[in-house]
């Protein structure tokens, strides 16, 4: 990371050889209840089939939401209190960014792989032999989804183990946790995601445990401690 310029994204150095990091974690939550309205007046108004035309517009409302709230916090301070790496956007998702070949900064979507984000982390990576990538997300409070969600894309980018034992982390607090569900897992975790050598995965963690106040840094912290339990158990292998 260069302190003499900018980035887009800031970086925690870790003696662990496990990175944090959340893509979705920097913006405004306002954004959404902007976009709400404007769609709903463009509704109102007739618009709908219309607004597509002005390429300014049809971009600011591609996304109902520009920041899962409090991700970024969480991912920095489990980071700093674990030794973990951690490597976290200065940007939201919603945001076009002058010089990148990119229609917008959503780092997990496959046209970000050849960002500096994404090159960044992949030369963490291989630098420092990272075992273990998580990213970490925020889902809205919908009453059938689990309280937690771990994504791995069917275990193909993470092993059903150490899924296992980050969802029993969370099960022991009384969070109802599940596989793949609702979210399968982005671009971001498929590409770094190499088991045995690499395991990417992301924790998806409901808005109704991410308030003022609220103690989600410290159960997410348990579950990384057992992240590096796995690795130390790995390694030994």
């Amino acid at each position: 990371m260069s302190f003499d310029s900018l980035d887009g994204f800031i970086v925690v150095e870790g003696s662990y050889p496990l990175l944090i990091t959340a893509l979705h974690g920097f913006g405004t939550d306002m954004y959404k209840h902007v976009v709400k309205v404007l769609r709903k007046c463009l509704r109102r108004l007739g618009y709908d089939k219309l607004f597509g035309f002005y390429n300014e517009l049809g971009h600011f409302l591609r996304y109902g939401s520009a920041v899962d709230l409090f991700t970024w916090e969480i991912a920095y301070k489990v980071a700093v209190s674990e030794n973990a790496w951690a490597v976290l956007p200065t940007l939201s998702k919603v945001d076009f960014v002058d010089g990148l070949a990119m229609p917008d900064y959503n780092l997990n979507k496959w046209y970000a792989e050849k960002s500096p984000f994404w090159l960044f982390v992949e030369d963490v990576v291989r630098r420092y032999g990272v075992r273990v990538v998580v990213d970490i997300h925020g889902m809205k409070n919908v009453s059938k989804w689990p309280d937690i969600c771990i994504s791995t894309r069917g275990f193909s980018s993470a092993s059903k183990q150490l899924a296992e034992i980050i969802a029993n982390v969370f099960r022991s607090y009384k969070l109802k946790t599940a596989f793949d569900y609702p979210f399968f897992g982005g671009a971001f975790i498929a590409y770094f995601g190499k088991p045995p050598q690499v395991e990417a995965l992301a924790i998806e963690i409901k808005r109704s445990l991410r308030f003022y106040k609220s103690n989600i840094p410290a159960i997410v912290r348990e579950a990384v401690k057992a992240v590096k339990k796995y690795i130390e158990m790995q390694n030994s292998l």
